[in-house]
């Protein structure tokens, strides 16, 4: 193999193909990069048995080849060369090396009969803006737990229809549904899976901006189902969990007993004013009134701490108590500066979502219809006790 690269591309696909590096590899041949230099590409893929991340960046080939290489190791040097400097991949039959700038490396070779296969892209399901899907997923990945205890609430829902992709996560204490366009391929693309909520966001947050992002999602024999992300040169699978999702749909069939429009960045800015009093697991309180807001923290018997804003409110007034931080992630996903919270009975969950579903929305993200009353994103929070 010889091939020679700008520095700033092959940091490029390390950075996307790093992400698949075990830590710690059962397989030690696992810790390596595989590259690949074909037609004027380099392609540099990792893969960890259960994801793997592939992508084909610009390159003048002298001589094509396959090797394995060190990945932390690439990694490291890749990021210490200068910018925009040439670098210079040359093999010989006992190791790579690596020349730029005036600086060489000499890298072992693992051998590559010991790098086990990887797996294929499924079947095309469709495809979705890559901008579009990204928000979507990080919108409702806040929502998954991190507990690793319970695998199925660390997943996101991924409901494929005739004309949206579905996209939930719940830890139990709130939920996050997400609903977007896309382009099926496929006559019947009903389907669902359950993807590591961690992973996905990882991926979608660097898939490409205007582009288009390609879903591929099918069986693997002999395993798990696998998910596939395709587009802008770069490639990634995850295995899917094998877990029943829990119904969520009825969350929404509670009555509205009040609705409150409030500035996001405002109501943002009180939690944060009050947040010095807030104790380990304790609530912030939310007293709303016709048209003012009181937000409160702490007790008589230590700190306390409140601040007043403006709201308007259509029904009754009403109090509720929430975990602080998870409010905030709610407030931080909207898309739109006023946010709307419907209430139901003490006991049910607060909804939360934009005030205005047909706002100026990013490029690549309409709503699924016109009606300002049913917006495309909704986090549900459980109130805690202490109103």
């Amino acid at each position: 193999m010889k091939v020679r690269i700008t520095r700033d591309r092959l940091v490029e696909g390390i950075g996307w193909a790093v992400r698949a590096l075990p830590a710690r590899p059962v397989v030690p041949a696992l810790a390596a990069f595989r590259l690949k230099a074909g037609d004027g590409t380099l392609a540099i893929s990792a893969y960890n048995h259960e994801v793997s991340a592939g992508i084909e960046v610009a390159a003048e080939v002298a001589r094509i080849g396959e090797i394995l290489v060190p990945g932390r190791l690439l990694a490291d040097i890749a990021r210490a060369l200068p910018r925009d400097q040439p670098v210079d991949l040359t093999v010989d039959p006992a190791r790579a090396r690596v020349t730029c700038a005036g600086a060489y490396f000499a890298l072992p070779l693992p051998a590559l009969a010991d790098y086990p296969a990887t797996p294929l892209l499924p079947e095309t399901a469709g495809t979705v803006r890559a901008a579009a899907f990204a928000e979507a997923v990080a919108q409702v990945a806040i929502a998954a737990a991190r507990d690793e205890s319970l695998p199925v609430l660390t997943a996101i829902r991924l409901h494929l229809t005739h004309d949206a992709l579905v996209l939930a996560a719940t830890d139990r204490y709130r939920l996050a549904v997400r609903r977007l366009p896309w382009r099926p391929a496929t006559e019947d693309p009903a389907r669902t899976a359950l993807v590591p909520a961690r992973m996905l966001a990882d991926l979608t947050k660097h898939s490409g901006i205007d582009t288009d992002l390609r879903l591929a999602l099918g069986p693997e024999p002999g395993r798990r189902g696998l998910l596939g992300l395709a587009g802008s040169g770069r490639h990634a699978t995850t295995r899917l969990l094998d877990h029943e999702f829990p119904r969520y749909d009825r969350l929404f069939d509670n009555e509205t007993t009040a609705v409150a429009t409030i500035e996001v960045a405002a109501l943002i800015e009180a939690l944060r004013r009050v947040s010095p009093v807030v104790t380990r697991n304790a609530p912030v309180r939310l007293s709303f009134g016709r048209e003012s807001l009181r937000v409160e923290a702490g007790s008589t018997d230590e700190a306390e701490a409140g601040a007043t804003l403006p709201v308007a409110l259509t029904g009754e007034p009403t109090s509720v108590a929430f975990n602080p931080a998870h409010l905030l992630d709610g407030l931080a996903a909207l898309r739109t500066p006023t946010a709307r919270l419907l209430f139901s009975t003490p006991t049910k969950p607060t909804i939360l979502t934009d005030a205005a579903p047909d706002a100026p929305r990013t490029p690549g993200t309409p709503g699924p219809h016109d009606d300002r009353d049913d917006p495309d994103y909704h986090y549900l929070l459980m109130p805690m006790r202490g109103a």
